[in-house]
């Protein structure tokens, strides 16, 4: 089986370095204003999908990833109806290299929880720009073979347009943060009291990222980061880093440093003292054949992985987020043409070294398949459906910009593609996938 990582990860930290010291020295931070679409291409159109109207107070540009603007938000149905009209809010920009791309991807915090377009009450929200996308439905895509999955929670979505302070500013993916939440990521709720005992085991939400840009984090010495060569990069995204305790803090470090002395120890194939005792096995086998059937690299880096642990529980994968980077990529990921790519991401090197964790591996892609079988047909709906917004959205932004931020590469090998031809790609790229993950496990 020919499993072997691709180099270009480790270019696309070096490029995002780069960039990063180059727009910090060069210029101040970027203001959308600045490059607004042409005057004849600035409309309002009507291309079958919701719109989100967000108005800032006093019309002041969202500068920044730290500062919020106070907004009001109005969203239109396809119908033409309100279904929110001028909601008290507060954006702020988000993202690493996506926020140094000219269309900036947002977070909305509403004054107030809100069902927005369908999806349960909450009060925050993101508008993911999906720039370097030619298809614009990568990460919906993935969001809808997550949910084909038994994995705890997979963030609701729906493609939008944005108009931001009267300006049409293209295509977007309107999707449900992450979150801790009885409609979210529905774990335990802690306060600064539950210190000990079952109180202090639950619940945490963790991110392994190579950013490392969580306010409480370390780098796990098990196991190796495909970004950094060892160490996998944990943060606690919640509790909240104003509200964890130094006692919670010290909990969640050791049973994740637990977890990895199992699953590299000399039992951890063993149900009673090995890495079954500490992890939902099954949530790690649907996560992993989410990532690899959509071609994600990132659970190698990795970048915005995810697991959670509620009260009394074990460390549970997931949610899945962030699937835009080299995503049904071969230009990415050209292994992935013979052989599987995440057969050697952080912890599950190890957990294939286990004939038991393999063969469920492969018995729940075998289940799987027919769902996911469906998918090709699913994006033949999503392109009807976005046919529309693309023709406006790639009038106004060029994918193939996101080579600057890849040592002067395209990332998805489709940014100079139509529409239609990239949307054609996806489709045979993923077909291939699921051919190959059939002979290679």
């Amino acid at each position: 089986m020919m499993d072997t990582f691709h180099i270009r990860p480790v270019w696309r930290f070096i490029a995002v370095l780069a960039a990063a010291m180059f727009i910090a020295t060069a210029c101040e931070k970027y203001n959308p204003a600045d490059d607004l679409p042409p005057e004849e291409e600035i409309v309002i159109p009507e291309t079958g999908l919701p719109t989100v109207y967000i108005d800032t107070e006093n019309g002041v540009s969202i500068r920044s990833k730290v500062d919020y603007v106070k907004a009001a938000l109005s969203i239109k149905t396809v119908e033409g109806e309100l279904s929110m009209d001028k909601v008290t809010c507060s954006v702020r920009g988000r993202g690493n290299t996506t926020w140094e791309w000219p269309k900036k991807p947002y977070l909305i915090k509403l004054d107030a929880k809100e069902k927005v377009l369908g999806m349960p009450k909450h009060k925050r929200w993101i508008l993911l720009a999906n720039f370097m996308d030619r298809t614009l439905m990568r990460n919906l895509v993935s969001m809808k073979v997550s949910s084909m999955t038994n994995l705890d929670w997979t963030p609701r979505c729906e493609p939008v347009e944005l108009v931001l302070n009267g300006r049409h500013w293209g295509s977007y993916l309107l999707i449900e943060q992450v979150r801790v939440d009885k409609n979210r990521v529905n774990i335990t709720e802690m306060t600064p009291e539950d210190n000990s005992g079952d109180a202090v085991t639950g619940g945490y939400l963790l991110e392994l990222d190579f950013h490392f840009d969580n306010e409480v984090q370390w780098a796990e010495p098990h196991g190796k980061c495909e970004q950094w060569g060892s160490g996998i990069p944990f943060g606690i995204k919640y509790p909240d880093s104003e509200d964890i305790t130094q006692a919670q803090t010290e909990y969640i470090k050791q049973y994740v440093y637990n977890t990895a002395e199992a699953i590299y120890g000399p039992d951890f194939a063993d149900p009673e003292k090995g890495y079954a005792r500490y992890i939902d096995v099954d949530s790690f086998v649907d996560y992993w054949i989410v990532f690899e059937v959509m071609g994600n690299h990132e659970l190698g880096n990795p970048g915005s992985v995810f697991m959670h642990k509620d009260r009394g529980g074990k460390l549970v994968a997931g949610p899945c987020w962030d699937f835009d980077w080299g995503i049904l990529s071969y230009a990415t990921s050209p292994q992935g043409r013979t052989g599987l790519i995440n057969g050697k991401a952080i912890w599950y090197a190890r957990l294939f070294e286990d004939p038991v964790f393999k063969e469920k591996v492969k018995k729940r892609f075998n289940e799987l398949l027919p769902q996911l079988e469906t998918i090709p047909d699913y994006m033949d709906a999503a392109q009807a459906l976005l046919t529309e917004s693309a023709r406006y959205n790639f009038r106004m932004w060029n994918p193939a910009e996101d080579a600057s931020m890849n040592g002067g590469w395209i990332i998805n090998g489709d940014e100079n593609m139509s529409f239609i031809d990239a949307v054609k790609l996806l489709k045979e790229n993923y077909k291939l996938r699921l051919s190959v993950i059939s002979q290679s496990l």
